[in-house]
């Protein structure tokens, strides 16, 4: 009969050796795009304390 094996663990050869860290930067595109809706929200406000 084969053995049962827990979905939840993890062998210690499946775990690389060397860390690897990820670097994620957003794209200027999504900067500029970012503060846009921030300026568009921050006239809003403006707007609504002007009533």
């Amino acid at each position: 009969m084969p053995q049962r094996r827990d979905v939840s663990s993890v062998d210690a050869e499946d775990i690389p050796s060397e860390r690897v860290a990820a670097v994620v930067e957003p794209s200027a595109d999504l900067l500029d795009r970012a503060l846009v809706g921030w300026e568009r929200f921050l006239d809003t406000l403006q707007g609504a304390s002007d009533e």
